[in-house]
């Protein structure tokens, strides 16, 4: 092999890695990561000790922001709320719950400015009560969600859902 055939492997292989990295470290693959991970730890599958679900909302407590903007526009609801009011809430619900699988689906991202972002979602969620195992609810619903960079974390500024979800 010559070295100039050797050097245009390297440059071309350097060109592919950085591309890659590029694209894979870019803000809008970024927060996909980070919704499909908010999804796994808002998702439960048979019972939970204290401890795993703990475990799981601090980790989601982490990418909400102190306080948090929730709205419900069916029913005129805009309120920011604290980290700690939110993780009960999640808390409580999930609770009400044998298993529920959380997807986020045709996920948009909107980088409006550096550092901010508007995210528009389907959420795929899936629910068998505690009280009928037998069936399992399959309901999608549009999510919207402003995020911040802080830290190069992203955090949930304000999340806007629907009334059905949060019964």
């Amino acid at each position: 092999m010559s070295k100039k055939t050797a050097l245009l492997i390297l440059i071309l292989t350097s060109i592919l890695l950085g591309s890659w990295l590029t694209y894979y470290f870019s803000d809008k693959e970024v927060i996909k990561r980070q919704l499909n991970g908010l999804a796994a730890q808002l998702s439960k599958e048979g019972q939970e000790t204290s401890i795993q679900m703990g475990l799981k909302m601090a980790q989601v407590k982490n990418r909400l922001h102190n306080p948090c903007q929730v709205v419900i526009p069916e029913r005129k609801y805009m309120q920011p709320l604290e980290q700690d009011l939110i993780i009960r809430y999640l808390m409580y619900y999930r609770q009400r719950y044998a298993q529920i699988t959380l997807t986020f689906e045709n996920i948009s991202i909107n980088i409006q400015h550096k550092g901010q972002a508007m995210i528009r979602a389907e959420v795929h969620l899936l629910r068998r009560t505690q009280t009928n195992q037998d069936e399992l609810l399959s309901e999608v619903y549009p999510l919207d969600f402003s995020l911040a960079k802080q830290d190069k974390i992203w955090e949930i500024m304000q999340v806007t859902l629907p009334e059905a979800i949060t019964e």
